[in-house]
């Protein structure tokens, strides 16, 4: 099914860029320089809601993991909005990343294609849109309005174009469109009944943060309630362990709020929720169709490949559509047979999905790793024509007209 090549060369890259349709999809691994990753727990929560153990147990394991994503992840966007010193180095390396995508998009020499690109995530930080908003780029995230900007999956596929003022010429302008399959820590619902007639919830842009400024007050009142989460936690470890004495009121009321957070939990009925959700599922629907487009291409960066939903959307479009072209970048060696692993069994005939991993490093080098920044600068940054360099020095030659010596002859 997969190409056993695990390189790709800068001349293969610039011609399948200049004349696909472009979409990536970023992962957690891309942020890890910042936020945890989520390793396994998408199976830690199914064994708990699996579990024979008691409610309170149960409860209790679940607001544990939670607790955990919560303060690895969610909170720390308060820090990443306020320019903390420490989310620095994420943000550089995706405003890098936009920079350099934006400048390809720039020089592309098709005109046929627009000049757009689709960023899909199941990252639900604010890592994108804040380094956009530093770059000035256009980036479309679905909402539209000023004061109470609402979301809308209509909102995507806009072409945006600027004229100039002297010469009235007209150019597409290069566009970004984020769109955030698991949701955002910066969205809240909003019941909204304009006519009264018929209820519906909307999906607001919130950047104050509020709800996480609520949750973080009730995390620290239960906090010492909580079971330690690290990645050698087991379900078991956390269902056995001896029962807090009271403030389980406590325990539920964080689990009732957090669950009020528009994101999409890591646990394996996921899909089920996205799926009552219409906004999720126009995304999902989004992302399919969009690979299914002829000469598409999808760049996988920071993702491990185990959510079985996304994978299996990756599978079925490659086997549709002949003219897609899927790269998975792996972040190290061995996360290029353990991806490669997770598409064992699927059949398709087409040979279009591709691992792309660094090369295993020869005895006392360094190991080189694929992450945002390192993809970047390896394989976009090349695309991009550098300006032309400027002489060294500058050679004046000065040219006399004389009369000449000897008189012509006509």
């Amino acid at each position: 099914m997969m190409s056993g090549d695990h390189d790709l060369s800068i001349d293969q890259l610039r011609d399948i860029v200049q004349d696909a349709h472009l979409n990536f999809l970023v992962g957690a691994g891309a942020s890890s320089e910042y936020f945890s990753v989520l390793g396994d727990t998408e199976n830690l929560l199914a064994e708990i809601d699996n579990s024979t153990a008691g409610e309170a147990a149960r409860t209790r394991a679940r607001a544990s993991i939670y607790a955990s994503f919560f303060q690895s992840v969610l909170v720390r966007n308060r820090q990443l909005i306020g320019a903390d010193a420490g989310a620095a180095r994420v943000l550089e390396s995706y405003t890098l990343f936009l920079q350099t995508i934006n400048r390809v998009l720039l020089r592309r020499r098709s005109s046929i294609i627009n000049k757009q690109v689709n960023v899909f995530t199941t990252n639900v930080d604010l890592t994108i849109e804040v380094s956009a908003e530093k770059l000035q780029l256009e980036l479309n995230d679905g909402f539209s309005g000023r004061f109470n900007p609402r979301f809308s999956t209509t909102n995507f596929g806009a072409v945006l174009s600027r004229r100039s003022l002297q010469y009235d010429n007209l150019s597409e302008i290069p566009t970004f469109n984020l769109l955030k399959l698991h949701g955002s820590v910066g969205w809240i619902t909003a019941d909204h009944d304009p006519d009264g007639d018929e209820a519906r919830t909307d999906i607001l842009f919130e950047p104050s943060l509020a709800i996480i400024d609520e949750l973080d007050s009730m995390l620290a009142e239960i906090d010492d309630l909580l079971l330690p989460v690290a990645g050698e936690t087991t379900a078991q470890s956390l269902l056995e362990a001896e029962p807090a004495a009271d403030g389980a009121d406590r325990i539920e009321a964080f689990l009732r709020r957090y669950e009020d957070l528009p994101i999409v939990n890591p646990t394996k009925a996921k899909f089920q929720q996205t799926v009552l959700n219409q906004n999720y599922y126009d995304l999902l629907r989004i992302f399919s169709n969009d690979l299914e487009k002829e000469n598409s291409v999808l760049f996988l960066i920071g993702f491990s490949c185990r959510d079985e939903h996304i994978r299996e959307l990756l599978v079925r479009a490659a086997r549709t559509n002949p003219t897609l072209q899927i790269f998975i970048f792996a972040y190290k060696p061995a996360s290029i047979s353990e991806i490669e692993g997770r598409f064992a069994g699927y059949q398709t005939t087409n040979g279009n999905i591709r691992v792309v991993g660094p090369a295993q490093a020869a005895e006392g080098e360094d190991q080189e790793s694929y992450d945002l920044r390192t993809i970047t600068r390896r394989f976009f940054e090349p695309l991009v024509p550098r300006p032309p360099r400027r002489p060294d020095a500058t050679v004046e030659v000065n040219v006399a007209l004389r009369e000449p010596l000897v008189p012509g002859h006509d």
